[in-house]
């Protein structure tokens, strides 16, 4: 819109000698700022780098030569002055993913997209490396001439993973251990079952399970498990054939671990040497089991080759150790029961039991010598009420309460008691006791019972409480819930933390496959029953699936499923056991990440394409360097504001009134009455601010060098509103000038008026008209607005 005139009188050259000066000054300060902003925005870019962990590259095709930064290097182990060629790189690609590395970056080429892959890299100092990258092509023309892009260490990451991984699989093996071994009632088979599960988990060539008898100086092994290398008839060892140090290590509670026996300076001795050779060991580690005190089992694995055992192999064999002792006490305890109860079947004939009986009013009439021998009392004195005084003086006051119906009523009695030894211990004990009646005149005689120790047992069942209380914990902070489907009957088993899992108070889960389904997303639930049914019509073994659920609250959470089928000698599948894990966090981090990923890519490629505009248009409308350099900064300059505006909003929107006033606000006098601004709030996607924003700043450029701020007195209106539409509403936007200079038709037509008739009419779909009216520009635009309601706010 500038205007053509003559060549400037002499006595006017000074004047435009000192504007030169102060436009170079200008230009020279400008400069200065673009740099420092430009420094700054450099810094910036390497924080993001350095706390992304990001490197970047750049590979040459022309001449194969790769160059990054530090941290590019550092991905692959080199230093930062080394130097790097594509055959060199190509080198270090893991043989594994080479294929698949060039598949990527074939398609990438042929898509002109770019290529996003993990893969692993062989480093110089010979470790494997996992990295992330991304890059893209340059291209001249359709020619390809250099890759760029950006790597990243995700070592830590693919850690992560593998210990969850592992993590999970631990959690699975001792599950199906726990099903397995609960289902044994053979505590030699629960032995063989222990020992092949735990080879079989970490890989190792033998495992076994031995008790220890240190009375008599031995350990037996009644089952061992190997690959066929050793017998699976069981063996007795001598505990001092253990190594000085290595035997102190159990019995003090600690496991004993060789990672290499011919390297081990505990087992330098010839003899030990040659036995670990004899049976083909090279590493194992033994975990002690220790109860009250005592030195009574240990579970051990063996291996033929040298092995760094982990902390987590370790503690996983512990608890196998403690799961299998509890299983073979159990079993054990459950045998001792049961020959109890025949022993009940066979009091008349006196098996050794605590035998009584008393009268009506609790005198005790007859015992059998074992409560003589048990209380100590002489026999003399062992009948009558003195009984009353051996049972613990709280369990008296209970059974004091709970024999006044049964007296009254006759009834027959049962209740648990600890009654005191003569060594002054105090044993648990079950009581059972029948009426007896006259058996001619039905006359109540008393009761006929029975006191059986059961201190052991109980004992057992405290461990095995502590022992699930423990499983319910660990499960509870891994955000665990089990689950145990009966297929047939749909009845369905809920731990506590899986109705946690589901939002549901303790006890309301309805028990049935109905109240599973009912509260999974319905376009994820068909996806669900089709794999789980195609899974058992297959005959799987096991299955993992995955499924959005929603919370008595709304909120929908993603649940990971890993479990087992069993099936029945038919294959008919009974039972579907299995474990979830609430993995809505993960879920939700890839999304934004993936999110932030494209919004990234098409933000800069938006941006880069409004530069190349500016540069190209601004070179065709410039007639000088210097009005080059000027329309092109002060469009840069514009368009980084729109970009502060936009990036300053949660939503990536920008208010139209902020975008009028950041251009219009510096030519504001202090009364107040040359910008007038008028309009609801209006907030643009970036699709829109972007093209608009230029827009004002092409009005406010053309008012401040030929309008109405240009001159003293000169005003500039910007109004605009919302009219409803059929599809959308649409923006009526105008700007009117007064009380500037006159103005004439421009003879040719700039970069401005083809921002405004053109790229706004393209870009936005609207209808933009330029009346150059002799008292000053009066432009209108007409526009959809883009994006969905609501974008305005009238009321606001």
């Amino acid at each position: 819109m500038s205007k053509r005139g003559s060549s400037p009188a002499p006595d006017k050259e000074v004047s435009l000698q000192k504007d030169d000066k102060q436009r170079i000054a200008d230009l020279e300060q400008q400069l200065h700022e673009t740099e420092l902003a430009l420094r700054l925005s450099n810094g910036k870019l390497r924080m993001a780098l350095d706390i992304g962990k990001l490197g970047t590259w750049e590979h040459n095709l022309e001449t194969g030569e790769i160059t990054g930064t530090t941290a590019f290097k550092g991905c692959l182990g080199l230093k930062p002055d080394a130097k790097l060629t594509h055959a060199e790189l190509q080198a270090m690609l893991h043989p594994g993913d080479v294929e698949r590395i060039n598949q990527a970056v074939s398609y990438a080429l042929r898509t002109k997209t770019d290529f996003n892959i993990e893969y692993r890299i062989l480093k110089a100092d010979g470790s494997i490396g996992h990295v992330h990258v991304r890059g893209g092509a340059i291209y001249e023309g359709n020619r390809p001439i250099r890759f760029v892009g950006v790597m990243q260490d995700i070592k830590e990451r693919q850690k992560i993973r593998e210990e969850m991984d592992q993590a999970q699989r631990r959690q699975e093996f001792l599950l199906k251990l726990n099903d397995q071994l609960s289902n044994i009632d053979d505590q030699y088979a629960i032995m063989e079952i222990a020992a092949r599960n735990v080879s079989e988990f970490l890989k190792v060539d033998t495992a076994g399970y031995g008790e220890v008898y240190e009375e008599r100086g031995v350990i037996i092994v009644e089952r061992e498990w190997s690959w066929g290398l050793i017998s699976n008839e069981g063996k007795v060892e001598k505990i001092d054939q253990h190594a000085g140090p290595i035997l102190e290590a159990l019995k003090g509670g600690q496991p004993a671990i060789i990672n290499d026996v011919r390297t081990d300076s505990r087992l330098s001795d010839p003899a030990l040497q040659t036995t670990f050779t004899t049976i083909n060991v090279r590493s194992g580690f033994t975990v002690p089991l220790h109860k009250n005190g005592r030195f009574i089992a240990e579970f051990y694995v063996y291996s033929s080759v040298p092995r760094n055992w982990t902390s987590d192999e370790i503690a996983l064999v512990e608890d196998v150790a403690e799961r299998t002792w509890l299983a073979i006490e159990k079993v054990r305890a459950e045998v001792n029961l049961r020959e109890t109860e025949a022993r009940f079947k066979l009091i008349a004939e006196s098996l050794p039991a605590l035998v009584w009986i008393v009268k009506p009013n609790l005198e005790l009439t007859y015992t059998n010598e074992r409560w003589v021998t048990y209380s100590g009392l002489p026999p003399e004195k062992a009948l009558g009420h003195s009984w009353t005084a051996a049972i613990h003086p709280d369990d008296w006051a209970r059974m004091t309460e709970e024999l006044k119906p049964v007296v009254a009523n006759e009834t027959p009695y049962t209740t648990e008691v600890r009654y005191r030894s003569a060594e002054g211990e105090y044993r648990w004990h079950i009581i059972r006791a029948a009426p007896v009646h006259n058996a001619t005149t039905g006359e109540f005689k008393g009761w006929v019972g029975t006191s059986v120790d059961i201190h052991d047992l109980k004992m057992i069942e405290e461990a095995l409480r502590t022992s699930e209380e423990r499983l319910s914990l660990a499960q509870r902070a891994a955000g665990i819930g089990v689950f145990d489907w009966h297929v047939p009957s749909g009845k369905v088993m809920w731990t506590a933390d899986q109705e946690r899992l589901f939002g549901l108070e303790q006890g309301t889960f309805e028990g049935n496959f109905t109240g599973w389904a009912a509260r999974v997303l319905p376009e994820d639930l068909d996806r669900a029953n089709r794999a789980m049914a195609e899974a058992m019509a297959r005959g799987d073994r096991e299955i993992n699936l995955s499924y959005r659920m929603r919370r008595p609250d709304g909120s929908i959470r993603t649940m990971d499923t890993t479990a087992l089928f069993f099936y029945d000698e038919q294959g008919t599948p009974m039972r579907m056991v299995g474990v979830n894990i609430d993995i809505t966090r993960y879920k939700e981090a890839e999304r934004r990440q993936n999110l932030l990923i494209r919004e990234l890519h098409h933000r800069v490629k938006n941006t880069l394409a409004t530069v190349q505009a500016i540069v190209g248009s601004t070179a065709r409308t410039a007639s000088s360097i210097d009005e080059f350099y000027q329309g092109f900064v002060g469009r840069i300059v514009s368009l980084a504001r729109t970009h502060n505006l936009l990036t300053e909003d949660l939503w990536q929107r920008a208010d139209l009134q902020e975008l009028v006033e950041t251009e219009l606000g510096p030519y504001e006098d202090e009364a107040r009455n040359r910008i007038l601004i008028d309009g609801p709030h209006v907030e643009l996607p970036s699709e829109a601010a972007v093209p608009i924003g230029m827009a004002i700043h092409e009005l406010t450029t053309n008012a401040a060098k030929h309008g109405a701020l240009s001159t003293f007195g000169g005003q500039v209106e910007v109004r605009w509103h919302i009219e409803p539409g059929e599809e959308r509403p649409t923006l009526q936007f105008t700007w009117t000038e007064n009380g500037g200079p006159r103005v004439t038709n421009p003879a040719r037509q700039g970069f401005g008026s083809r921002l405004l008739q053109r790229v706004l009419s393209a870009q936005l779909q609207a209808q933009v008209n330029m009346d150059f009216r002799e008292e000053g520009l009066h432009f209108t635009m007409s526009m959809p607005m883009p994006g969905e309601p609501p974008l305005f706010n009238p009321d606001k």
